[in-house]
């Protein structure tokens, strides 16, 4: 079984993404599950690691540890042990690409995908959403305030973009002109709950939504997505990687 929750933004400090996140903390297996905390993408921010503690852990009751590959960097043997014993595994967000680079040069990609497989929960917000899809819409790139991005492309023939602002939307649509793709954008406080070949979105407030992007002859349809209990996958026109 595969079950991802991607979440497009929301600052934890102020739980904001609450109701996701209790979502996800009884998603994962146990009365108070593991949750490992991967914080690449900010460089292993200190100030962010002591958020995730107090937050999933003293606050949703979690067992809470963190992986650390930028500072001072865990070795391999406790990289393995780290992701064999979580629950959930939880990505903040930060610099995607960065957060690749570091996890295909450390072999982290390999054991979350046998995590995964083996039942492990995935979670991430907004860069530690948009790793797990083919690609998307960055902001953490060179010389542009957005920019196309691969990733690990685990969920298959989607692409994605977090904190979906009207703005946003418009350079997502722009940059899958053309491209044949599909995107979807989630803006903060709005998540996507992928469970093998179903799916829902989840949100916390009434301006959080999800939009689904269409390149159809060269022209981007967008509409927004309504799915608040499971729904096949194929209703996106996409499939979680067999791979």
């Amino acid at each position: 079984m595969t079950h991802i929750v991607a979440i497009g933004g929301g600052e934890i400090a102020e739980r904001e993404t609450e109701r996701i996140d209790r979502r996800v903390v009884a998603a994962a297996d146990g009365a108070s599950p593991t949750a490992l905390f991967v914080p690449t993408a900010s460089g292993d921010a200190a100030g962010y690691c002591e958020r995730f503690h107090r937050y999933y852990g003293d606050e949703l009751g979690c067992e809470t540890t963190v992986l650390r590959l930028v500072d001072d960097p865990d070795g391999d043997d406790a990289v393995e042990r780290k992701i064999a014993a979580a629950d959930l595994v939880y990505v903040g967000g930060g610099d995607t690409g960065a957060l690749l680079d570091r996890w295909r040069e450390r072999g982290v990609a390999e054991r979350l995908r046998t995590a995964a497989r083996d039942g492990t929960l995935l979670a991430g917000l907004s860069a530690g959403a948009l790793c797990w899809f083919d690609g998307g819409l960055a902001d953490a790139v060179p010389d542009a305030e957005y920019g196309p991005l691969d990733a690990l492309g685990w969920v298959d023939g989607l692409r994605f973009t977090p904190h979906a602002h009207a703005e946003r939307r418009r350079a997502f649509a722009d940059a899958l002109c053309g491209t044949g793709a599909t995107g979807l954008a989630l803006t903060d406080r709005a998540a996507v709950e992928i469970r093998d070949d179903e799916f829902r979105i989840l949100t916390d407030g009434d301006d959080a939504a999800a939009y689904l992007l269409v390149d159809v002859g060269g022209r981007v349809v967008t509409e927004r997505v309504e799915a608040t209990s499971f729904r096949p996958l194929d209703d996106l026109g996409y499939r979680f990687g067999a791979d």
